[in-house]
């Protein structure tokens, strides 16, 4: 007897449905031909399902929205101590652990439990982006300043441009190696990464004139463990000898190893689906076979159900601007690529 797995909650086939044989022999259908109308309860079912580290928890929740209805949003939390007084030093005890609150990720109702998934998996990478942002600490003028966190003035930056590009100007020429290494020493002596330091292990320049640049990050018993592995290398290329691109790429290299961390530690149903040990030529394999069933012949009246039915979701994401400037400044936008009229934003 052939089994056909279950739907989630929250979850509907069109009728008629083509089903998928998987390599057990069971029958499923894939998402494409489903339908969807999530509910708090039937995402919350999908997040029981999500593990990743018990420093990040997922709460989903909703909110009254200004017509009455409820508001579907996901929201990581992050369980750390302060990081503006770790910069000082003044280092909190475990017990002493806050949590804090990332951005909300509305959750459309419509929307697919694989996408609802991934913007769990989304989410997670940028709270923690967040926080890597914090944690790279770099001393100016006897003061400890965080340059890359999320938290400044953007208007008043704009307000500093002269004196921002003229700062980020200053560079080498491939005569000054020495020079810039000596530069490197000074800015690296002024860093650390949630309490741990820098420390060059090679510099040199490539057949392509790039310049490489590796490093290693060292052990601290303190640090938030944003990542299982206590000592990290880092390296990476240069198109010049800057120290402004310097930082820029350091801080690239740190949000890409907490990424990857997220990448080779998320799990749904105790599937790794980001990891890098999954091979892709396999998940290409599946995906073309899914998404082609329903091109068989006895699914003419299926395929025309099934294109309708795309068309109302992608008609029911389109936004309903408000006229003003920004409307006014879209139009004009959207004139120089004469898009398909049903596409077009829904003005009124």
């Amino acid at each position: 007897m052939t089994i056909l797995e279950s739907l989630l909650v929250g979850e509907s086939a069109l009728d008629n449905a083509p089903q998928a044989k998987l390599d057990d022999g069971r029958l499923c259908i894939p998402q494409h031909y489903l339908t969807f109308n999530h509910t708090l309860q039937s995402v919350e079912a999908l997040v029981l399902d999500i593990e990743y580290n018990e420093r990040y928890p997922v709460f989903v929740s909703k909110e009254k929205e200004g017509n009455g209805e409820a508001g579907l949003y996901i929201q990581v939390g992050i369980c750390c101590v302060d990081n503006y007084r770790n910069a000082s030093n003044n280092r909190e005890s475990e017990s002493e652990t806050k949590i804090v609150y990332g951005r909300k990720w509305r959750v459309e109702l419509q929307l697919p439990s694989s996408e609802i998934i991934q913007t769990v998996f989304l989410a997670l990478k940028k709270a923690r982006e967040h926080e890597v942002r914090e944690l790279l600490h770099l001393q100016n003028n006897d003061k400890i300043t965080t340059p890359f966190n999320s938290h400044h003035d953007l208007p008043l930056l704009t307000l500093s441009e002269q004196r921002l590009q003229d700062k980020a100007g200053f560079g080498f020429n491939n005569n000054q190696i020495s020079e810039f290494n000596y530069q490197l020493d000074q800015v690296l002596n002024r860093l650390d990464y949630d309490g741990r330091q820098f420390e060059l292990m090679s510099f040199m320049q490539g057949p392509s004139g790039q310049y490489l640049v590796e490093l290693i990050l060292t052990p601290h018993p303190n640090t938030h463990k944003l990542n299982d592995k206590n000592q990290e290398f880092i390296n990476f290329f240069m198109t010049e000898l800057s120290i402004n691109q310097f930082l820029h790429q350091l801080m690239q290299q740190l949000i890409h190893l907490s990424d990857r961390h997220v990448d080779e530690h998320f799990r749904y149903r105790g599937f790794h689906r980001f990891s890098w040990n999954n091979n892709v030529e396999a998940i290409a394999e599946i995906s073309a076979e899914v998404r082609q069933l329903h091109k068989d012949e006895s699914l003419e009246q299926f395929q025309q159900h099934w294109q309708q039915n795309n068309y109302e979701t992608d008609r029911s994401r389109i936004p309903n601007p408000a006229p003003g400037e920004l409307w006014n400044k879209i139009h004009q936008q959207l004139k120089q690529f004469s898009p398909q009229e049903h596409t077009l934003p829904i003005n009124g």
